[in-house]
């Protein structure tokens, strides 16, 4: 069983305590940046899937960029879902009222047949199914595309 957060990030505001994501994030180190990486998903679309919030590619610096852009709140909510390693991380900063919700995740119910068996573009198709037949945590927390790189 994996736990899932569900987080509804509203909007930053200072008197609030509620402060933007992407500034308060842009300086963890590299370890804490792999855990945001692999820890982070979009709600849940279709029943029995998840799916990174960001792609992944080879260079580190490059995909935190692009996902400091998706967690971006300086104007409107962001909603995504964390594992326990990126939660640690976003406790530092965020009020728990950012946590909307908790669930377990059972990763044997991922080995159900994926919607209509459609994928659209090849990173996706095997980003979903690295995220569909993941046995233990340690696999999903690290991606399938750069085991040895990363």
């Amino acid at each position: 069983m994996v736990r899932l957060y569900d987080y509804e990030v509203p909007p930053a505001e200072a008197a609030a305590g509620i402060p933007r994501l992407p500034e308060v994030l842009a300086d963890v180190h590299t370890d804490e940046r792999k855990a945001l990486l692999t820890g982070l998903f979009r709600p849940e679309r279709i029943p029995g899937t998840m799916e990174r919030l960001s792609t992944l590619v080879e260079d580190i610096d490059a995909s935190f960029a692009d996902l400091l852009t998706l967690l971006d709140n300086g104007t409107r909510t962001r909603r995504f879902v964390a594992i326990d390693e990126a939660k640690a991380i976003l406790d530092r900063w965020l009020p728990a009222t950012a946590v909307s919700g908790t669930r377990d995740w059972d990763v044997a119910r991922l080995h159900e047949p994926y919607g209509d068996g459609t994928y659209h573009g090849k990173l996706l198709k095997r980003t979903r199914k690295q995220l569909r037949s993941v046995s233990n945590r340690e696999a999903l927390t690290t991606p399938f595309l750069f085991r040895r790189t990363w």
